[in-house]
């Protein structure tokens, strides 16, 4: 009980001990403007080696959503795969990602509970502090039925995370005053948000309101996905603008590269050319 305690205080603590704990934050806003480049940038992908010619910081990896033969983080002899290619190339792993909850929705499936149980295991044999949870297409909150039943399973897996030290991350296409129904319902420090401006650019149309909307959420995002139709800064979004933002309410966790690609550049210069782009503003 009191090691439960224990990681409660310190998962719940202020805005920046949350963004401390899940990304390894910087706090205060004026070291943030002395030091402007302390976001790390990374990619949603495996492939530390490929990751490591590109010079990014850190990778986002996919947890299947079910076990299976081949490459299942479950396993700990691929977990201890993927922590020796993290320590060789020095690409850290910066979260998990439950994207096959997209075609199979949390609020639905009878094993949810249990197969984001296996990734909260498996997060704190690995130390990572973060999962994406996803909310997309069949999976879309659109109904009061479907924020219920999503606010009661999270409610059950919260004291899971809890005990382990990590966070269930929400990633949906919803304002801050959706986000917040389901954070304020959970009431959690185990459950936030993982945002994404280039899901919000569809709901907002423009990065001032992006930017409104990320200030209303103060405390509750973890870590964030940096996406565009095109390559970083040439795109819908202003990421100079957003990243203000991040920076107002002292948030500093990893960039995650999605998307964000030029075909005819093909994906690695469209990934160091993000990469580049992140990091100069």
């Amino acid at each position: 009980m009191n090691n439960i305690i224990s990681r409660r205080a310190m998962l719940q603590g202020s805005a920046a001990g949350l963004a401390a704990l899940a990304c390894g934050a910087l706090t205060g806003s004026a070291l943030a403007e002395e030091k402007r480049h302390v976001y790390k940038i990374g990619a949603w992908s495996s492939n530390f080696e490929q990751a490591q010619k590109l010079g990014l910081d850190a990778l986002q990896v996919s947890f299947s959503l079910r076990p299976r033969d081949n490459g299942d983080l479950r396993n700990p002899d691929v977990q201890k795969e993927y922590l020796e290619r993290s320590q060789k190339t020095g690409v850290a792993i910066t979260s998990f990602a439950m994207g096959e909850f997209n075609g199979n929705p949390l609020w639905q499936i009878d094993d949810a509970e249990e197969q984001v149980t296996s990734c909260i295991n498996a997060m704190a044999a690995m130390n990572v502090k973060q999962v994406l949870i996803s909310f997309f297409g069949k999976a879309d909150l659109n109904t009061d039925e479907k924020y219920a039943e999503t606010i009661k399973r999270f409610k059950a897996l919260a004291p899971k995370a809890e005990d382990k030290g990590v966070i269930l991350a929400v990633e949906a296409p919803l304002n801050a005053e959706q986000h917040l129904r389901i954070i304020d319902g959970v009431n959690s420090p185990a459950v936030q948000i993982y945002y994404d401006p280039g899901n919000m650019i569809r709901l907002f149309g423009t990065t001032e309101g992006i930017c409104e909307d990320i200030r209303k959420l103060k405390g509750h995002i973890v870590e964030a996905h940096c996406k565009d139709n095109t390559i970083l800064g040439k795109g819908r979004i202003d990421y100079a603008q957003v990243l203000a933002a991040y920076r107002e309410i002292g948030f500093f966790g990893t960039q995650v590269i999605e998307g964000s690609i030029d075909n005819s550049l093909g994906y690695e210069e469209s990934i160091r050319q993000d990469a580049a782009y992140m990091r100069s503003i």
